[in-house]
């Protein structure tokens, strides 16, 4: 108090006295005893703080909130986040495998017709309009409720089975239409529509056909196959099995996504973890800046970002907080089994993965190569590819625990995840586990925080 007396009367002015002559009662009478306690206290609890936490053996990882207690005496409680404490448990016995991916021969099909259409012919025909064609035509729509119509002009696009465009139902209620009119075409909206407010509303249109094309598609032949320009594939069957090949491609990389988040999730739910509610906090932090496209680094920025979404700040953490606290479990538990399994890229493979990048970027020409590698060959840049390095190396030494021989007296189960950690996800080992759509890239970055 002495001190901060000293401090203010240097600051204050008081009529009869010198600045930093003031005397404590003076000074206590102009600007109030608990203006100079809580000089004293921005002085004092740092100090105490930082003596009492490196006591007590504190690992803190954000700053206290503090607590006045009482000033006679003086008592002060400080809440701080600590660093979270994960126990994986037995993960060494966990297995789980990766489901078998197989191609279906309509998904070629389907592929190949694509294609076709990206060289199809459109052909003006005289009647009305049938599946698959193309047309051209103003269109306007009114839903029960609405203020203003929605209204395009020339608007062109395809018929299509099973598409939907502008609302569910339209498409379908166009076949048979001729060309001319405005027709009028009314239905109800489905009751599980996407938009909530739109739910079983009356949609109407008005629909003027300028023009009705029919869709005149290449044949599916060798010559076909040659016109697209790739010298590896000259006939029908070659472009099938090209097809057919890049479909299981895509096809076994999300199974191998969906496989990784599982035994991700397997492993939060067989751990016991610890942590503070501000990781998540950080976490929801993150994704909303993710979403924004980085809008959320002014006020500004976030709150027209807000505006253009129509939801407030509170509604966007509620929404993210779910998906938050998931990337933080992941993300802990990847920690601890990367300081557990003692994971640690070496320079040679963070090079390598430099060089997958560099290449990835400018192909295998050198000449920009250079310069794309000095924005990634910077310690920074090298300490953020490192840390990514290391997960995906902990994802994959996980897969390879999960993906080993049963024995015989090891018979864990696939566990779902749990809201929260602790007693809970101990409590319910036998759970079937539930893959989580997000990737395993929204993991913090730093899983130790």
């Amino acid at each position: 108090m002495e001190r901060a007396v000293s401090r203010v009367s240097r600051q204050v002015r008081v009529p009869g006295f010198r600045p930093g002559h003031v005397p404590r009662k003076m000074l206590e009478r102009h600007i109030g005893t608990a203006a100079l306690l809580q000089e004293a206290l921005q002085e004092l609890l740092p100090e105490v703080y930082s003596h009492a936490i490196e006591e007590q053996q504190v690992d803190a990882i954000d700053q206290p909130e503090f607590d006045l207690k009482s000033t006679e005496p003086l008592v002060v409680t400080a809440v701080v986040p600590v660093r979270p404490e994960v126990d994986l448990g037995s993960y060494t016995s966990l297995r789980a495998s990766m489901r078998e991916v197989t191609v279906d021969p309509e998904q070629v099909e389907q592929t190949l017709l694509n294609l076709r259409r990206q060289y199809a012919v459109l052909e003006p025909v005289e009647r009305p309009v049938d599946w698959d064609d193309h047309i051209r035509a103003d269109v306007s729509v009114s839903v029960e409720g609405q203020r203003e119509p929605h209204e395009e002009t020339d608007a062109e696009f395809p018929v299509r089975k099973n598409s939907v465009v502008s609302l569910p139902g339209f498409v379908e209620r166009l076949v048979g239409l001729s060309a001319g009119g405005p027709h009028t075409v009314e239905f109800n909206l489905p009751d599980d529509f996407s938009a909530e407010e739109l739910r079983g509303k009356k949609a109407t249109y008005q629909v003027t056909i300028h023009e009705v094309k029919r869709e005149v598609l290449p044949e599916l032949d060798d010559e076909f196959a040659k016109s697209l320009g790739d010298e590896e594939i000259g006939t029908v069957a070659a472009l099938r099995e090209r097809v057919e090949g890049d479909l299981r491609k895509n096809l076994e990389h999300n199974a191998r996504e969906e496989y990784h988040n599982e035994i991700i999730d397997l492993l939060v739910a067989t751990a016991t973890i610890d942590y503070p509610e501000v990781l998540v906090r950080r976490e929801i932090d993150r994704l909303i800046d993710r979403e924004s496209n980085h809008a959320s680094h002014s006020e500004e920025g976030l709150r027209n970002w807000l505006n253009a979404i129509g939801s407030t700040e509170e509604e966007v953490r509620e929404a993210f907080g779910e998906q938050a606290d998931l990337n933080v479990r992941r993300g802990l538990v990847l920690g601890q089994l990367v300081d557990q399994e003692s994971i640690a890229p070496t320079d040679e493979q963070v090079d390598a993965e430099i060089d997958s990048l560099v290449v990835g970027m400018t192909g295998s020409t050198p000449e920009n190569q250079a310069a794309i590698r000095n924005l990634f060959d910077t310690p920074d840049g090298r300490v953020s590819i490192r840390n990514q390095l290391q997960t995906r190396l902990a994802v994959e030494r996980l897969e390879a625990i999960c993906t080993q021989p049963e024995e015989a007296s090891a018979k864990p189960q696939r566990q779902s995840r749990r809201r929260r950690a602790g007693a809970e996800a101990n409590a319910s080992h036998a759970d079937e586990a539930e893959t989580v759509g997000e990737g395993t890239t929204d993991a913090p970055a730093d899983s130790n925080d």
